[in-house]
């Protein structure tokens, strides 16, 4: 198809999924959808959908069946087909299974909990839940607010940073710049402690490796995680600077990705605010904070393998991609990387060592 023709596509499958709020999946049970995106392709169309099942499963089958009545809907779409169909967790409800109430030792699933479980383990208190009692996360959250520097909070509202949401969103995301780092030192111990080289060597849990892009997961090694957690404490750190710099490398954008999907996780989880209203505050955000969303390519499963599509990223103007350059510098940004993060080889004398 011509782009015209792409475009045109995508908007169709957008219009139809508007009025599929549910379908009937296994047994009869009603599987919701949640929400949708449609992004144009090529050859046709690439749809993600958000569904609320019990199982994997039962998502699949309720895929396949909002994707088979769309085709249905429409003459225009009688000669298309599925061509690849695949379902995953989501992170923020996978991490629900790692939580063991009877073992102290595994952090909670809830980001805030987490964020007092790391606080209270550094201090070596046993119970975190018992000792801080009722929390106010409404107001903890605004009081985090007051932190951010790099940005006046009206890029959330677009008016005057006063409204009680755009304080929430920049209050979370100072709070979960707190755990990232937290988190990240967790992962460090574990791949250390697990003996495993990387998180597809065992069945470990990892809570920042496993929001980064799956399919490089085998690269995510001490060295790689320790660098990660670098460009995580440098960009979340600019965050409190009186003047904001952009992504210095693609590291870093996946670092303030991730940043801002643990913010929506926690508003989400304590119900501090609805998801729509969430998504627009932290699209305005996003919008401010980085050059280009070029990162958002690595998690897409239909363009795997694009960062050495030479066509592909010269035609879209593509950052270099490759998971060896992530932690170089881009072009685009103001900022530099931090010098830990950069591999300079030693110049040789020519002469044997100790000679």
């Amino acid at each position: 198809m011509d782009p015209l023709q792409v475009e045109g596509a995508a908007s169709l499958l957008s219009r139809i999924l508007d009025e599929i709020d549910a379908v009937d999946g296994p047994e009869g049970v009603d599987v919701v959808l949640d929400r949708y995106w449609v992004g144009a392709h090529p050859e046709g169309a690439s749809v993600l959908l958000v569904i609320e099942a019990d199982s994997l499963p039962v998502a699949e089958a309720a895929a396949r069946e909002v994707v088979v009545s769309v085709l249905k809907r429409s003459e225009l779409l009688a000669d298309w087909r599925l061509v690849k169909c695949e379902v995953a967790l989501d992170e923020r409800f996978a991490e629900v299974g790692l939580q063991v109430p009877d073992d102290a030792e595994l952090p909670p699933a809830d980001p805030a909990e987490r964020a007092i479980w790391h606080r209270h383990k550094q201090r070596g208190l046993a119970d975190p839940a018992r000792s801080e009692g009722e929390i106010d996360w409404r107001g903890w959250t605004m009081r985090h607010a007051e932190q951010m520097r790099a940005f006046n909070r009206e890029v959330f509202d677009g008016v005057d940073g006063q409204s009680d949401e755009a304080r929430l969103a920049a209050g979370a995301l100072i709070f979960a710049a707190t755990l990232l780092v937290d988190e990240l030192f967790e992962d460090i111990e574990t791949l250390r402690d697990s003996g495993n080289d990387t998180p597809t060597d065992g069945d470990h849990a990892y809570f920042v490796l496993g929001g980064l892009p799956d399919r490089f997961a085998h690269r995510y090694d001490l060295r790689f995680t320790r660098n990660f957690l670098i460009v995580t404490i440098v960009v979340t750190g600019r965050l409190t600077q009186p003047h904001w710099a952009s992504p210095a490398s693609v590291a870093e954008a996946l670092a303030l990705h991730v940043l801002v999907e643990r913010a929506r996780a926690f508003l989400e989880m304590h119900d501090l605010l609805d998801a729509d209203t969430i998504g627009d505050l932290y699209s305005a955000f996003e919008d401010a904070a980085f050059d280009d969303l070029d990162h958002e390519f690595l998690y897409r499963r239909e363009l795997d393998g694009f960062e050495d599509d030479e066509d592909f990223t010269s035609r879209m103007r593509v950052t270099n991609m490759r998971v060896e350059e992530w932690f170089r510098p881009v072009n685009l940004s103001d900022a530099h990387v931090h010098p830990y993060t950069v591999d300079v080889s030693a110049p040789r004398t020519g002469r044997p060592q100790g000679s």
